[in-house]
């Protein structure tokens, strides 16, 4: 069956028996066949459409906090070479000082009487050696003048040796003493006197 345009109107073929109504489109609107005779007005996404994507995330955050990480990291690192660094120095300057003449372990020969330096410690002639019947053998008037760089006090032994053998240890101290100062050292005694010895040797304590 066949129509004929009317008035700028479509005709439609009349339903036939036992067929489903079509709906009709309102006047100005178009429609869209889809899969199974369903009509969809044009602008409305049909089967098989594609949904608009989500923006993408931005990671800013997560981005600045590993940067932040790993600048830390390398931090630590930096810090841990100086550390260990600044430690190796102080030991090397600690085994120098202690393998000086008149360190901990380097004992200094001296004679009675006579000046000597240690590491900067001048200590002046005129020191003697006497016997006291409390203190025993003991150092007496010896006098320290400090020309290090820094104020410091001097804490030493002083060991009467027969060849290798110690035959008493005399400890002397100061106070501390300011750059340039002298002073003069508080001996004490090996409690009995000493004799037979033929050496006589200063060391700092530490």
């Amino acid at each position: 069956m066949t129509t004929t345009p009317t008035d700028g109107f479509d005709q439609q073929a009349a339903p036939t028996e036992g067929s489903a109504p079509v709906a009709s489109a309102a006047p100005g609107s178009t429609w869209n066949a889809q899969p199974g005779g369903a009509p969809q007005p044009y602008g409305q996404p049909g089967y098989g459409a594609y949904a608009p994507q989500p923006p993408k995330k931005k990671h800013t955050v997560r981005n600045v906090i590993l940067i932040v990480i790993g600048v830390c990291i390398l931090g630590i690192g930096g810090c841990s070479v100086l550390v260990i660094g600044g430690a190796a120095k102080v030991a090397n300057d600690i085994e120098k000082s202690d393998n000086a003449p008149g360190g901990p372990k380097n004992p200094l020969a001296i004679t009675q009487g006579k000046a000597f330096e240690v590491q900067g410690f001048s200590y002046a002639a005129g020191w003697s050696v006497g016997n006291d019947e409390i203190l025993g053998t003991t150092v007496k008037d010896l006098k320290v003048t400090n020309n290090r760089k820094d104020r410091d006090g001097a804490i030493v032994e002083v060991k009467f040796m027969k060849g290798t053998e110690v035959l008493g240890t005399v400890d002397c101290t100061t106070e501390q003493i300011q750059v340039g100062q002298t002073v003069t050292l508080n001996c004490l005694g090996t409690t009995k006197p000493v004799t037979g010895w033929d050496k006589i040797t200063i060391n700092d304590t530490f």
